[in-house]
Formats: C-alpha cells, structure tokens, sequence
C-alpha cells in the first residue's frame, strides 16, 4: 500500500465531506511524492515516487476496504 493508515484516513475523509458538495479529490502529499486523484468514473489513483509505483481502487468503497477503513 502506497500511504500509511494516518494518510488514508485523512484522505478518505476528505473524499467524503467532498461527496456532500459533489467534489472529487485531487491532492499530493509530502512534497508532491504522493499524489491521489479520483476519476470521473470513480476510480481512485494512487501515484507514488513521482510516478514510479501506482496504485488503483474501483470506487470510494474498494479504497476504503484497501485501507481497512470500513
């Protein structure tokens, strides 16, 4: 897994005060190492060391599931 539990949770509590508004999340963390993005469709992409790993989830749920968030 490409973040830490404390990273997760922030990240996914982000994505779902963003639902309430009809947002989606874009974010990078520590310097631009780690970035997150969620797609049109949903999906969730992890980027890690600039590109090198990459991690994906099919929904909001599967990212939750991932990370033992549920």
């Amino acid at each position: 897994m490409i973040l830490n539990q404390v990273q997760a949770e922030a990240v996914y509590s982000a994505m779902r005060a963003l639902n309430n508004v009809g947002g989606r999340i874009a974010a990078a963390l520590d310097g631009g190492e780690r970035e997150i993005c969620e797609m049109h469709d949903g999906t969730i992409i992890i980027h890690s060391d600039f590109g090198l790993k990459k991690e994906q989830h099919a929904n909001q749920a599967a990212f939750a599931a991932a990370y033992g968030l549920q």
